[in-house]
């Protein structure tokens, strides 16, 4: 929506460009040549029904731009009306409307800034809120082409992170880091927590349709690991000026997305503290996924978890999987409330549109609360 929104906002720009140099040219004319406006249009019939519908249409581009630019919080809309007067309606109408597509641009963006760049075959988009300083955090999310834009998404829908970090999210926003798979066949693959899938790929595949088989079945979860913490917050710190902080740094995913980000924080306890894992696939591997992902966690203290569950479509079956990886957990010594979040969504699926609706509340969780001890 973004890269529609910016396409159609420059073809405005260029119809104003247009409309101002045309006025100019043939007001010019009209004024050399001591022409009458008022003849001209009121002259004969046809002369009113085109100078009747150009001022019906200016009242009514008038009261639109009045309401638009109130609604949206656009300054000064008084003047593109005031402008009218001297050049002509075609420049100023295209022209506002050309500025309110930007305004509508800065909203979806939460008033950041969106860059993409590419490590080792993965698309990165990287969103920054407008006020960076050494102590912003820094939030790493999977499946990158579901988080910030419709057209990209595999669904249609997205995580609609920014609209929370917007409107619902209080605490300074965190730089977001979405990350792009290699290739949707060899994403199962990509996100397998590799250390523990490696000791039985067979046991672990089983309840997956031989159709993802394709491209294989072996783990390959240790390297996109390694080119989370490696090379891709390392270049997000060093570029926007950032003090790396495992309190500020996080980590976070749905469905296998969700086992990746708890195995990711085990394995790489220095860069990430927390794991936001919703509806966590533990499906793959059942009994042994939970045992193996939480056996592998640092000890809780700087470290916190957030892992759910829905109860319909996929997330049915998660749900005694996801009562045993609380129980676990919690064994392990993960505090409920600022530690650990357990918590089953009724009702809610596996899907974008459903996690969307509780990311606010992940993000609130993660970043509002301190350093731990």
């Amino acid at each position: 929506m973004v890269r529609k929104l910016k396409v159609r906002s420059l073809a405005f720009f260029v119809l104003a460009g247009l409309g101002l140099v045309t006025a100019w040219i043939f007001n010019g004319i009209a004024v050399m040549n001591n022409q009458d406006y008022i003849k001209a249009w009121f002259g004969t019939a046809v002369d009113w029904v085109l100078s009747v519908d150009l001022l019906i249409v200016a009242i009514a581009a008038a009261i639109f731009m009045i309401y638009e630019g109130k609604r949206l919080g656009l300054k000064r809309v008084w003047l593109y009306i005031a402008l009218s007067s001297v050049t002509a309606m075609a420049f100023t109408f295209p022209l506002f409307l050309a500025m309110r597509d930007r305004k509508l641009i800065e909203q979806r963006l939460a008033g950041g800034k969106l860059e993409r760049f590419e490590f080792d075959g993965h698309l990165v988009d990287i969103w920054v809120p407008k006020d960076v300083n050494p102590k912003t955090s820094v939030l790493v999310m999977h499946d990158g082409r579901n988080i910030f834009d419709e057209q990209d998404s595999f669904t249609g829908k997205t995580w609609e992170v920014l609209s929370a970090l917007r409107d619902e999210v209080r605490s300074p926003a965190p730089i977001v880091v979405a990350v792009w798979g290699k290739s949707d066949e060899t994403r199962i693959r990509e996100l397998s927590p590799e250390q523990i899938v490696r000791e039985d790929v067979e046991f672990f595949w089983r309840n997956l349709p031989d159709s993802y088989r394709a491209t294989g079945t072996e783990p390959f979860g240790d390297s996109y690991v390694s080119l989370l913490a490696d090379a891709i917050v390392p270049f997000v710190l060093e570029r926007y000026g950032v003090e790396h902080s495992i309190d500020r740094t996080a980590v976070m995913g749905a469905s296998m997305g969700g086992l990746i980000s708890m195995y990711a924080l085990g394995q790489r306890p220095d860069v990430f503290g927390t794991a936001i894992c919703f509806s966590t696939h533990w499906v793959f591997g059942e009994d042994r996924m939970v045992r193996g992902l939480i056996d592998q966690l640092p000890q809780p203290g700087q470290h916190r978890v957030w892992t759910d569950s829905g109860t319909i479509e996929l997330d049915q079956y998660y749900p005694p999987f996801h009562n045993l990886a609380a129980e676990t957990l919690m064994a392990k010594g993960y505090l409920p409330g600022d530690q650990l979040v357990t918590s089953i969504y009724p009702n809610t699926g596996h899907h974008e549109s459903y996690w969307a609706r509780r990311v606010a509340e992940a993000l609130n969780w993660w970043l509002r609360s301190g350093p731990r001890t």
